[in-house]
């Protein structure tokens, strides 16, 4: 049964996003995969979020914490903002409540899209059908960018998780999966200053 819904699930994106893989290098078409990815979640969180609020909860939470820093040598001033910590844990609690809203609604997503880029891009995937020569690796990083992104530790935790499949060929080299988080990190943080989301 759940075999059958994966085939459907495949054979829908497929139709979508065929046309972008076969013709875009992987690096490209992961690319904007994520830009599509990232611009849904970001429009979610613009929809679903109240922006102003968010923005006056971190207002009144970093007035907090500048008025803590510099009331925390005197001991009578300290009693006086401990009464208002109770206050700034609900405001805290607020905030994180309205930043976690938008993940009820794009956290299948995420996870489905994931499913379907190493169906695609995996060991023995769509893509190396296409191309059997292909190693796994979607781009090489520069070495001091490589050594800034610690790939090198995130290379041996994917060599303990993941067994079998690609072998890695160098500490600059990136396959899909470390492609396509840097690639909507860089596109969400972009797009969140342009929605204005706070």
């Amino acid at each position: 049964m759940f075999g059958s819904i994966f085939d459907l699930y495949y054979k829908t994106l497929d139709a979508i996003f065929m046309p972008i893989i076969k013709v875009m290098h992987p690096a490209l078409a992961i690319l904007v995969i994520a830009i599509i990815v990232s611009l849904i979640i970001n429009l979610a969180t613009k929809l679903l979020v109240d922006q102003e609020r968010v923005a006056e909860l971190k207002r009144e939470i970093q007035e907090y914490q500048v008025k803590f820093k510099k009331m925390s040598k005197n001991p009578e001033m300290m009693q006086k903002l401990q009464e208002e910590q109770q206050k700034m844990m609900q405001l805290n609690a607020e905030l994180m409540k309205m930043s976690l809203k938008p993940m009820v609604y794009t956290w299948v997503p995420i996870i489905l899209i994931f499913i379907y880029l190493r169906h695609v891009y995996g060991f023995g995937g769509i893509y190396q059908e296409l191309n059997p020569g292909w190693n796994g690796v979607v781009v090489y990083l520069p070495t001091i960018l490589s050594k800034i992104l610690f790939i090198n530790f995130w290379h041996w935790l994917g060599s303990l998780i993941y067994k079998g499949g690609f072998k890695i060929v160098s500490n600059s080299a990136l396959g899909w999966l470390g492609w396509y988080i840097l690639c909507s990190f860089a596109t969400s943080t972009v797009l969140r200053k342009v929605l204005g989301i706070k």
